[in-house]
């Protein structure tokens, strides 16, 4: 027993002596158990889409089953409502010693766990929704869970605010596998700060420069030519970019204002409303031309691929309207694929009015909508071109995604995800100071 005793506390000592390298392997441990989470609730997903209910049944289906997905939430972790992105956001934003028991139900097990289960419902009865703004939840989840079990048996005070910024960008780079996007993600979301007032001088920078230079050099290339999309004219940029940032901040405001419209009546219409928005999800699916269930990775493919149909001009709409009604609903479940999807069908419809590539005009709007949406031009650009790879593209999808931005900031729009981060400031509430 004295031995047990004294080899702990030698265990102890040696860990204490080299804090930094203990500290490093535990997050790299967190990381690839994170990875490897984020991969089986990817599978778990896809899993789940495939087998969601189809036919007349669904009209009777649908609507209980968003009930039950809403009250799994209600009732056992009202922290794993929504997309999940929020919040990570707020966690990341006042985690602190102090703080860490009124906010450890934003990163807790049982909202791993409800977050999980409560979209696989939802997925199931064909909620308009994507896994990719879950995952950064699951990931700062899982994350806090580790770097809380180091805490407790090695004594080291690791900071949880680390971890949540940590997991998040590992959600988003093992939702998308884009490594890169998950460390502009940490920096636009996780961890803004005051370059969130100069990201769009800083990106117009770097488009002006790089113009410049192609200009006076051509296409200067170190390693040659890839196999590219055909190139697109800087009239259809600069109009889907407009486009899309204007559709994107009419989506952003729709899913805040119509949040805070519902929210005086969630109470009183509790099994309701989301019985109601359940089937008002079914009549959008009836009358479009296209799927509008689940993420809309499909539709986005396809246009991305230069495959045009005339679902195509009805698909913003239609998308947007069965997103908006699933994440009114109170659900668990992400905007990011739907967003994405949206974008390609809006980017497409321009080129085609204009007669430009459908395919590479709908990567341009895919920049450009999900931009407007959420307010993060570098993660959306950064995302597109580390999922296609594409040279040729990267600053149209710059200019795009600048442009989407900058013109939902000028007519008025929110920051999405900050604005929704404020929910949980009830966790915080007559904190002591």
């Amino acid at each position: 027993m004295r031995n047990a005793a004294s080899e702990a506390k030698r265990l102890s000592r040696l860990i204490l002596d080299h804090r930094y390298g203990f500290v490093l392997f535990c997050f790299i441990a967190a990381a690839g158990l994170t990875g490897v989470a984020c991969v089986w609730f990817m599978w778990g997903f896809e899993w789940v889409f495939a087998r969601r209910i189809t036919g007349a049944w669904r009209w009777v289906t649908t609507p209980l089953l968003f009930v039950a997905a809403v009250e799994l939430i209600r009732r056992f972790a009202p922290c794993a409502a929504g997309t999940g992105i929020p919040q990570a956001i707020y966690a990341a934003q006042n985690l602190e010693p102090r703080t860490e028991e009124r906010l450890a139900p934003l990163t807790s097990a049982r909202t791993l766990a409800i977050k999980v289960l409560a979209l696989y419902v939802g997925l199931w009865a064909g909620a308009s929704t994507g896994r990719e703004g879950p995952t950064v939840h699951v990931a700062a989840c899982i994350f806090v869970g580790i770097i809380l079990l180091v805490r407790r048996f090695s004594g080291i005070k690791v900071e949880l605010r680390s971890a949540v910024i940590a997991g998040g960008a590992a959600g988003i780079a093992a939702a998308f596998n884009t490594p890169l996007a998950g460390v502009t993600f940490a920096i636009e979301e996780l961890t803004a700060d005051s370059f969130g007032s100069i990201k769009e001088f800083v990106i117009m920078s770097i488009i002006l420069a790089a113009i410049t230079a192609k200009v006076l050099t051509g296409e200067y290339l170190y390693f040659g030519r890839l196999s590219e999309p055909p190139s697109i004219p800087l009239s259809a940029v600069v109009l889907i970019g407009l486009t899309g940032g204007a559709l994107g901040a009419f989506f952003s405001t729709a899913i805040l204002r119509g949040q805070r419209f519902l929210a005086g009546a969630q109470a009183r219409y509790r099994y309701a409303l989301p019985a109601f928005f359940g089937l008002c999800l079914l009549v959008v699916s009836a009358v479009s031309m296209a799927d509008v269930l689940g993420p809309g990775n499909e539709a986005a493919q396809a246009l991305v691929r230069g495959e045009f149909g005339a679902w195509a001009w009805q698909f913003p709409a239609a998308k947007m309207a069965a997103t908006l009604v699933t994440y009114w609903a109170g659900l668990a479940g992400g905007i990011f694929a739907p967003s994405l999807s949206i974008g390609a069908a809006i980017g497409s419809d321009v080129g085609r009015l204009l007669g430009a590539s459908v395919a590479s005009c709908a990567l341009v709007g895919m920049a450009a909508f999900l931009s407007g949406t959420i307010q993060a031009p570098i993660t959306s650009f950064v995302i597109i071109f580390e999922m296609t790879g594409h040279h040729q593209m990267l600053l149209p999808v710059m200019l795009a995604a600048l442009i989407g931005f900058m013109t939902a900031k000028v007519l008025g729009a929110e920051h999405l995800y900050q604005e929704l981060s404020k929910n949980y400031a009830s966790l915080l509430a007559d904190a002591p100071a």
